[in-house]
């Protein structure tokens, strides 16, 4: 073959259409595995070269085309939840510095109403998706995944599995076990409401046992009328001299017994107690940023492999220089 082979002869050779070889070239994953590894080997035996000119005209044309086509993000909350608003605040500061708006949608429960709304978004342009945080694990059921470029907020693997941003949940305790050791404390043992900590997949509960050698037997709650009853027996046996967790209402009663607390998180903490600092609109800001790159990319759909991107917490102990020293336990 004379001259430069162009996109028509690769298509030829693979027997697809011209538009099919160009998204193999660009990387997208709407083409399935079968027919991309064709065009490869089409590509592979004709030694086809993109020409550079058309390739940078080309990829001008589709940033333009997304930043249109795709100029709202949706945000789908799975539940309710107060960590979630912090979190869409995040969303809406980074995607209007990026040129996006945000629409926010209640994420149904039943595959027809994941359809329905797969549906609803497609026709109004909408390909970057935003999944909020969630208590577990949720099947997205009904998607046409081909359309959208989706990003998953929080540590739990929806199925099927995507992009995802989320806190350090396994450092952040890690770094706050070490922080209390260094301000003295010896006996740390972990209070959290269970349903909290399975939030994170388990991940304060598997980085607390890993550590904490011996472990104090953890005490995770669920909301009942003498919890107060089970705290105090729980540190008589245990004899705790700091707790890790999340429950700033408890600081002050333990506290009183000279039960140090740290928060894992800097969400409503005590305002004596040192901390795991990252703020949850940094979740929907780095969120926003990986959606951007995927929409500018054009890679839509599922990806092959998905990856996650964890943000660090900052272990912060400067309100609380009165740890240090002895302690007393509950009796």
């Amino acid at each position: 073959m004379s001259g430069r082979v162009s996109l028509k002869d690769v298509a030829v050779a693979a027997a697809v259409s011209h538009m099919t070889v160009s998204r193999v070239v660009r990387g997208e994953r709407t083409v399935r595995t079968a027919t991309a590894e064709r065009v490869r080997r089409a590509i592979a035996k004709l030694d086809y070269r993109p020409d550079p000119a058309l390739s940078a005209l080309a990829a001008y044309r589709v940033r333009e085309s997304s930043r249109r086509a795709g100029s709202v993000l949706a945000f789908l909350e799975t539940e309710k939840l107060p960590y979630n608003r912090l979190v869409l605040e995040g969303v809406r500061s980074e995607a209007a510095r990026l040129g996006y708006s945000v629409a926010s949608f209640s994420l149904p429960a039943s595959a027809a109403g994941q359809r329905q709304l797969s549906r609803q978004l497609f026709h109004r342009g909408i390909m970057g998706l935003l999944i909020s945080p969630s208590n577990e694990p949720r099947q997205l059921e009904g998607w046409d995944w081909g359309h959208f470029a989706p990003v998953s907020m929080g540590v739990l693997r929806h199925e099927p599995p995507m992009h995802a941003v989320a806190m350090d949940y396994f450092q952040g305790l890690l770094a706050a076990y070490a922080g209390l050791r260094e301000l003295g404390r010896r006996r740390i043992g972990l209070f959290l409401r269970a349903d909290l900590e399975a939030r994170t997949g388990h991940l304060w509960l598997g980085a607390y046992l890993s550590v904490a050698r011996p472990a104090l037997r953890p005490f995770l709650f669920k909301e009942a009328p003498r919890l107060k009853a089970a705290l105090r027996k729980w540190c008589a046996e245990t004899r705790p001299d700091a707790v890790l967790t999340i429950h700033g209402e408890w600081h002050d009663l333990l506290a009183r017994e000279g039960i140090a607390s740290a928060h894992l998180n800097d969400i409503e903490p005590h305002p004596d107690a040192p901390r795991i600092r990252l703020d949850a609109r940094e979740i929907g800001r780095e969120s926003v940023q990986l959606a951007h790159v995927l929409l500018l990319r054009r890679e839509l759909g599922l990806p092959a492999l998905p990856k996650m991107i964890l943000l660090r917490g900052e272990w912060s102990s400067s309100c609380a220089p009165g740890l240090i020293g002895g302690h007393r336990t509950l009796p």
